[in-house]
């Protein structure tokens, strides 16, 4: 059984529900990468296996940006310090594009999603707080505050001060939350801020100043949504963090019994060893991944063991993982061997639903052909490498295979290693004459009509007596190099009346 079947059946245990929640959300105070978005890939599956159930469910995106601008990531101008303090939905956008820095952010992991064809119910949290949504929760985590103190102060080396509250304050005048605060009981405090403003307020009435603090926020939403299923990442799941305080508060404060929560590992960029942050720059995003990946391929990336760090390759091993989804794929099709669980992975990763399975051109195949044949005639130049192998495709599946040579040309510009790159070589090749006489010997073969799978075994007739050092000719000849792609395919991309005559002018 996949993870996300497995936890869709322990949320829908958890009691019957005319709609199930599944909820996630972030800060939006820089750039959401791929590490953060396996957050949003997890809620999505297994909101996915809940509907596969036959229930109801809703996905909610909570965007947190009425949370503090703490401080200014890489990339960001530094005079943004003076927005220090602010909620980042008051903050400007930098490039002077969106209505504000959170919205910046909030519209590019928005993009990718939809691309992705995931698209929750987005909650912007300023916006909650603007209408007074969270006013009952203000006023009992207030009510309740001693014993907050008391849940936070078992995982705290020193105590919480004597005047702590479990919410912040926004002044109304300068709009930053460098205020002291005190509860007046009911819906009201007052605030001091540093800047000389103070007030006394009813939270329900002005509702831009008053936020609950993160470790009480977290469990207040469970309650008010109903949560029923949120995953985190292992920083929230060591013991004494925010899940363990989450958990206790949501019983003991907010009286609701805390969603099924698993823990998910890390990613990272293979070869990265810390954890991403946008802050350090050290990140990639979704945007780049789709560059080299189709968008069920990220989605098949993210379907792995919750449990499993993942390592996202942009060097050769974006082959692996493209013939790793292929397979999965022919699987789920009954083409090869059934197994059950990748099966399952790829129903959950799917975006479009075939009839028939689709007739792929590998990754690997398509980086050779995008660097030696124009784009102009690659589409038919396709069809009939596969007409020759015995397969027919449509037009469907030439424009998969299009769609995907764009990705796999956008990966040797920007990614490749040298020796995948190719070029036909322009520099003389001193070669002796039984070499001389062996490529003319390929040459009048290239003229007979046979399948690329046929030439090579022809060649390999010719050049196995000749030894290695004639195959490294045959390369240096064609690209300069003393090593490449199998031969066949690489004298068939180029075109076998080009290499004829290369090889007899020589």
């Amino acid at each position: 059984m996949h993870w996300a079947d497995n936890f869709a059946k322990q949320v829908i245990e958890r009691g019957s529900k005319e709609e199930y929640i599944v909820e996630s959300g972030i800060t939006p105070s820089g750039v959401v990468h791929i590490g953060n978005a396996r957050e949003i890939m997890t809620q999505y599956f297994v909101y996915q296996s809940i509907l596969k159930l036959g229930k109801k469910a809703k996905f909610l995106y909570i965007w947190d940006d009425f949370d503090r601008f703490r401080k200014v990531p890489k990339g960001v101008p530094e005079e943004f310090e003076k927005y220090l303090g602010m909620p980042l939905s008051a903050v400007p956008d930098p490039w002077g594009c969106h209505n504000s820095y959170a919205e910046h952010f909030e519209s590019m992991i928005i993009h990718e999603m939809k691309q992705l064809s995931i698209e929750p119910v987005y909650l912007r949290a300023a916006e909650l707080y603007q209408k007074g949504t969270f006013a009952e929760n203000i006023k009992i985590a207030l009510e309740k505050t001693e014993k907050i103190k008391e849940i936070l102060n078992k995982f705290r080396k020193e105590p919480l001060a004597e005047d702590w509250l479990p919410i912040g304050a926004y002044c109304e005048s300068c709009g930053k939350d460098f205020t002291k605060i005190k509860y007046l009981g009911g819906y009201k405090i007052s605030y001091k801020c540093s800047c000389g403003n103070e007030n006394e307020i009813d939270f329900r009435e002005v509702t831009n100043v008053v936020n609950i603090k993160w470790r009480v926020d977290w469990p207040a939403r469970w309650a008010y949504y109903g949560v029923d299923f949120e995953s985190s990442g292992k920083d929230h799941k060591s013991q004494g963090g925010s899940w363990d305080t989450a958990v206790l508060i949501s019983k003991e404060i907010f009286d609701y019994n805390p969603p099924v929560g698993p823990m998910y590992e890390f990613i990272h960029l293979k070869g990265q060893k810390e954890k991403m942050s946008s802050s350090k720059g050290n990140i990639a995003t979704v945007s780049q991944l789709l560059e080299i990946y189709e968008s069920e391929v990220v989605r098949f990336i993210y379907a792995q063991r919750l449990n499993k760090t993942i390592f996202v390759p942009f060097d050769m091993d974006v082959y692996n993982i493209y013939n790793e989804f292929d397979k999965c794929e022919r699987i789920y099709f009954g083409l090869e061997e059934t197994d059950d669980d990748l099966k399952r992975k790829y129903e959950l990763v799917k975006i479009k639903d075939y009839k028939i399975c689709p007739k792929r051109v590998s990754f690997s195949e398509l980086v050779l052909l995008v660097q030696v044949v124009p784009p102009t005639e690659l589409k038919n130049y396709i069809s009939k490498m596969m007409k020759e192998r015995g397969i027919e495709m449509d037009e469907t599946d030439l424009e998969l295979a299009i769609e995907r040579s764009k990705k796999a040309e956008c990966w040797v510009e920007k990614y490749a290693p040298e020796n995948v790159k190719i070029q036909l070589a322009d520099n003389k090749v001193e070669i002796i004459e039984d070499q001389r006489e062996g490529l003319k010997e390929i040459a009048e073969l290239l003229k007979k009509e046979c399948s690329t799978d046929e030439l090579q075994q022809r060649i390999f007739g010719i050049v196995k007596p000749k030894g290695k050092e004639f195959f490294q000719i045959i390369y240096q000849v064609l690209i300069g190099r003393k090593q490449g792609p199998r031969i066949a395919m690489l004298i068939d991309a180029i075109g076998r009346e080009k290499v004829i005559e290369r090889f007899e002018r020589l």
